[in-house]
């Protein structure tokens, strides 16, 4: 069958193109895409040609041109002999690439589905395998009911960290970005107070509202590594901090004394996909990906994670281009786009 699929061709240019898709095998899944959602930090590094992994010649996979997009939702058209846990009308969310259709292969990195909530929409439910990234902040963190947190970067990542630690019984929630649109959409999540860090008392004002020296959880979702300094600066003495965004590169002047061992300060990564590997989910308290992806669904459909001010874009498969140039020069305008296939 003929299908399309968004890919970028090279630096800023991308395109929608027809390609041919075999029936599914034995151990395959075919799926028709309903929504799928942009993710702002790895799209965006592959658009414009910088994200590091396209220089290396060991990842054949990341070449241009590159299929993009890892966060969809869709039906299940029809299932391979070998696959039991689906059946064709099954509506399911998966880390499926922008295209009308997918096929997912049993025990491949994204070879994975699940089933939706029933009254759970395809648009919220297609966010899903993104707002994984953000969710690592409350795992890691560990216990978070009545803990104070801050969530440093209000781009897609770090509202999914907000949100989710709200979910999770953080309070009160902080978010802290210069881009005021991204800051009233934490306010409509439900944050309980957001600040602009151009603000040169935003920390005293922090601190004001939280009656202490800083906050008990502080997740980085900026993807900058010079900002990991500012974020164990926000914690609180003992505090942690959770680093929820991929930053890219190398941080500066950073004092491991003062900053981080003098103060007893946990600067922890969390990154969305490790988070959930085998050797890590013992320190994760027993969470892996399928246990994720079932909390968030279901977290969405009832409503105790919520989506309000987030998506602020709808757009055509062959808009696409305009989402990625909206999502890196609008940033008052653009925070999460997704694709409509039907």
């Amino acid at each position: 069958m003929q299908i399309r699929q968004a890919v970028i061709v090279e630096p800023y240019k991308v395109e929608v193109r027809t390609v041919d898709l075999p029936a599914p095998a034995p151990n395959q899944v075919l799926v028709e895409t309903e929504v799928s959602a942009v993710s702002p930090g790895t799209e965006l590094a592959v658009y414009t040609g910088t994200h590091q992994w396209l220089r290396d010649p060991n990842l054949p996979d990341w070449k241009f041109p590159f299929r993009s997009g890892y966060s969809a939702a869709g039906t299940v058209l029809a299932v391979g002999s070998l696959v039991t846990t689906c059946q064709p009308g099954d509506r399911v969310s998966y880390p499926g690439n922008h295209a009308s259709h997918e096929l997912l292969t049993l025990g491949h990195e994204r070879g994975r589905w699940w089933k939706l909530p029933t009254g759970l929409d395809a648009e919220k439910a297609a966010l899903a395998c993104i707002l994984r990234y953000g969710l690592g902040a409350s795992i890691r963190a560990g216990l978070t009911l009545g803990r104070s947190a801050a969530v440093l970067g209000l781009g897609l990542i770090g509202q999914g960290a907000l949100r989710c630690l709200m979910a999770a019984g953080a309070s009160p929630v902080l978010g802290i970005d210069s881009v005021k649109m991204r800051r009233e959409s934490a306010l409509a999540a439900g944050a309980d107070l957001a600040l602009d860090p151009s603000d040169a008392d935003y920390r005293t004002k922090m601190n004001a509202f939280l009656g202490a020296k800083g906050a008990e959880i502080v997740a980085d979702a900026t993807g900058i590594p010079d900002t990991v300094p500012v974020a164990m600066s926000l914690a609180c003495d003992g505090g942690q901090a959770v680093i929820v965004g991929s930053p890219r590169g190398q941080a500066k002047d950073v004092n491991f004394y003062d900053d981080l061992h003098r103060r007893y300060i946990e600067v922890t990564g969390a990154h969305g996909n490790m988070l959930f590997e085998p050797a890590h989910t013992r320190l994760a308290g027993a969470w892996d990906i399928n246990k994720a992806q079932t909390w968030l669904l279901h977290a969405l459909a009832k409503g105790r994670l919520n989506l309000n001010g987030l998506i602020t874009h709808r757009l055509a498969p062959t808009e696409l281009g305009t989402a990625y140039e909206g999502l890196l020069n609008k940033k008052e305008e653009y925070l999460s786009v997704v694709l409509k296939w039907k």
